[in-house]
Parts: structure tokens; sequence; C-alpha cells
């Protein structure tokens, strides 16, 4: 059941930062930041890259809030196909992680 839309105030109070260490860099970094927000549905996560501008930004933060506190429309499928992104390492790392991530397409950074 949907809430009412939180107000800045409510998403900052709900809002739990994190940092994690990246195994192999990815778009020029060796973390990952984002914040997780504990919203009356659960949790949600808003973690855009800082080179998406605000436009981008927003979306993802509408998405987070769409998790925590509208709640998801119904499903009509039951499986989603996602692939898999690859960072810039050498041929015989990239298809190990393409091997290894268990999806049928991969997206493989060829340069940083």
């Amino acid at each position: 059941m949907a809430s009412a839309l939180p107000s800045v105030d409510e998403l900052l109070d709900a809002a739990v930062g994190y940092t994690l260490p990246l195994r192999t860099r990815f778009r020029d970094t060796h973390v990952r930041q984002g914040l997780l927000l504990h919203g009356p549905l659960g949790w949600a996560e808003f973690a855009p890259f800082t080179e998406y501008g605000a436009p981008g930004m927003a979306r993802w933060l509408a998405a987070a809030i769409e998790a925590g506190w509208i709640g998801w429309p119904a499903a009509s499928r039951r499986t989603v196909p996602v692939n898999a992104i690859i960072p810039a390492v050498d041929a015989e790392r990239a298809g190990q992680l393409a091997t290894d991530s268990g999806c049928t397409t991969a997206k493989v950074k060829v340069a940083e």
C-alpha cells in the first residue's frame, strides 16, 4: 500500500550513507558510494554516478522513493534479463568475469 511522499527531512532521516571498495576499478573509481533509504515499505537505494547530472540523479531518486514509499507496480513477468558490465581488464580476466556472471550478454569496457 502506498504511503505519502516523503519530505526532504524524512528522506534525510531515513538515509544511511555507505562507501564500498571495488575489487576492480570502474568508471575511474575504486569505491562505490550511495545512500540506503529506509521507508515505510522497506529499504531503497540511491546511488547514481556523479557524472549523470541533476536530471539523471533525479530519476534515480524517484526510483528510490518509489521503492521505499510508493510501492512497486504489479509484476508483468516472472524474470527480467540483465547484462553484465565487465571493467577494463585483460582479456583473460574479462572472459572469466563474463562467464562467472551467468549473463548471456555483457558490456565489455576496453579502456579507462
